[in-house]
């Protein structure tokens, strides 16, 4: 990734060098306006991550393919935990600095791209199954997915259902009859003056995600519920 359209890696780079220095990412979403990111967030021990990222981090087992790795925060937990684990992110700036972390094997690439390995355990954090974009993205997604997964493998993922920001404050729902699935969110990022292209996000419910795991061969099961409309998921081959 060009880093002049990297706001990750800027911020993850900036925040590894500087860590007195701190600015914040810059969200502008289709569904929720202007939010922010403080990089130190990224850098989390897994003492501070979530119970949900927890649940799943204890889970993985085998071989672990860690999608959209960012800083590497997972990956240095799994790999202290003596995983045979492979960071991959699409960002050369957060692949430079989890290689100066200690993570012993990282890749900057596409997961779409990303081929002739296979592992037992394929995780999705951080909402990383978004990265499909689209139902249709999805189910792409899926596929590509059965080519590196184990015959016993497993998928963990964490996604929210994001219906809840549909609603205006009388409790009514605004919904725009000619758009796509609620989930499928345009995204732009920036980090001083990076400046990142937009791109669409996926959030799914878990209603329409088993749904679609089903069509397109997998089992899906619900492992926990988070306090804001998210879950852990995970997916096996059926």
């Amino acid at each position: 990734m060009n880093q002049r359209t990297d706001p990750f890696g800027a911020a993850v780079s900036d925040y590894y060098k500087f860590k007195w220095r701190l600015a914040k990412i810059k969200v502008t979403t289709s569904v929720s306006g202007d939010e922010t990111i403080n990089p130190k967030y990224l850098f989390r021990s897994y003492s501070k991550m979530s119970e949900i990222e927890q649940k799943a981090l204890d889970l993985c087992e085998g071989k672990v393919l860690d999608v959209g790795a960012c800083a590497g925060s997972h990956s240095e937990y799994l790999q202290a935990k003596n995983l045979d684990v492979l960071a991959l992110d699409i960002s050369s700036g957060c692949c430079e600095v989890m290689k100066k972390r200690g993570i012993k094997k990282v890749l900057c690439k596409d997961y779409f791209q990303f081929s002739g390995q296979r592992f037992d355990t394929i995780f999705f954090m951080m909402n990383g199954i978004g990265i499909a974009g689209t139902l249709e993205g999805l189910k792409d997604l899926l596929r590509h997915t059965k080519t590196l997964l184990n015959k016993n493998g497993q998928v963990l993922f964490d996604s929210s259902d994001i219906d809840y920001c549909y609603y205006e404050d009388d409790g009514s729902k605004w919904v725009n009859l000619n758009s796509n699935y609620y989930g499928e969110v345009n995204y732009k990022l920036s980090y001083k003056k990076v400046r990142g292209k937009a791109f669409s996000w996926l959030f799914v419910d878990e209603t329409t995600m088993a749904k679609i795991a089903e069509e397109e061969g997998f089992s899906f099961d619900k492992l926990a519920e988070g306090k804001h409309y998210d879950y852990l998921g995970r997916l096996k081959l059926l």
